[in-house]
C-alpha cells in the first residue's frame, strides 16, 4: 500500500532535521534587545507596505528585481513540478524512471551552478540570469518538437536542468549585491515573500494550455510564457546600489 513512498518522506524528513540541527545550534542569532519591536499579524502588513515605498522612492532597481526574479522564479518552479507529469505522460517514462530522471538533474544543475559561480564572477550575476533565462526558453521550446522517444527528452530536459541553478545562485548574487548595506534581511525576506507571491502564474498556465489543446506536452508553453516575461522584466534592471533613507 505505498509503504515504500511512505518510508521514503519519513527518511527525507530526518535528513532535514538532522542537517538543521548545525544552524539551530551554531549559527548566532541577533540578541533580543536588538530587534526591532514584534508587530502584529495585520500591522506587518502595513509594515510591509512601507518597506516597498521606500524601495520605489529610494532603490526602485531592487524593486524591479524582486519583481522579475517573482516571475522567472516561479517559471523556474514549474519546470521541477511539471517536468515530472510531462515525463511520464507524454515520454511514457515510470515512476522509477522519473525519480532517476530527477537524481541527474539536480546532479547537473549542481554542477553546472559551481560553473556559473566563476562566470558570475567574471561578467556579473545579471550576464549569467539573461544568459540562463534565454536558455530555457528556447531549451523549453525545443521540447515541443522532440517527438516521444525518451532519450530526446533526457538531453533536452538535462540540458534545461543546466540552466535552472545558475539563475538560482546568481539571483541571490545580483540581489545581495544591490541591497543597501544593513537591509540584507529584509530585502531577502521580500525577495522570498514576492516568490510566494506569484506562485499561481506557472501552474495556472501549464493547466490552461493543457486544457484548451488536450495535450499535456503543450503545458511546457505556459511555462515558457513565463520565464519570457521575467526575462522581459529582468531586462530594464540595473545592478546600481542605492542608500535607502
Amino acid at each position: 500500500d505505498g509503504l515504500n513512498i511512505r518510508v521514503a518522506i519519513v527518511a527525507s524528513a530526518v535528513w532535514f532535521g538532522i542537517f538543521a540541527i548545525p544552524v539551530l545550534l551554531r549559527v548566532p542569532e541577533i540578541p533580543a534587545a536588538e530587534r526591532r519591536v514584534r508587530v502584529g499579524f495585520f500591522r506587518s502588513y502595513a509594515v510591509l507596505w512601507g518597506t516597498l515605498t521606500k524601495l520605489w522612492h529610494g532603490n526602485r532597481q531592487v524593486l524591479m528585481f524582486l519583481l522579475a526574479s517573482a516571475v522567472f522564479r516561479d517559471g523556474l518552479a514549474g519546470v521541477f513540478t511539471f517536468g515530472a507529469i510531462i515525463a511520464a505522460q507524454v515520454f511514457r517514462f515510470s515512476s522509477s524512471e522519473v525519480l532517476y530522471f530527477a537524481v541527474a538533474a539536480n546532479v547537473v544543475a549542481g554542477a553546472s551552478t559551481i560553473l556559473a559561480g566563476r562566470l558570475d564572477d567574471r561578467f556579473g550575476p545579471k550576464n549569467v540570469i539573461m544568459a540562463s533565462l534565454i536558455g530555457l526558453v528556447a531549451t523549453g521550446t525545443v521540447v515541443l518538437f522532440i517527438g516521444t522517444a525518451q532519450i530526446g527528452f533526457w538531453i533536452a530536459g538535462l540540458i534545461l536542468t543546466a540552466f535552472v541553478g545558475p539563475v538560482q545562485s546568481a539571483s541571490r548574487s545580483f540581489l545581495a549585491r544591490i541591497t543597501p548595506p544593513g537591509r540584507e534581511g529584509e530585502i531577502f525576506g521580500l525577495y522570498a515573500t514576492t516568490g510566494r507571491a506569484v506562485s499561481f502564474m506557472a501552474p495556472g498556465l501549464f493547466a490552461l494550455f493543457v486544457a484548451i489543446s488536450g495535450d499535456t506536452r503543450l503545458g511546457i508553453l505556459g511555462i515558457t510564457i513565463v520565464l519570457l516575461a521575467g526575462l522581459a522584466l529582468m531586462i530594464p534592471v540595473k545592478a546600481k546600489q542605492a542608500v535607502i533613507d
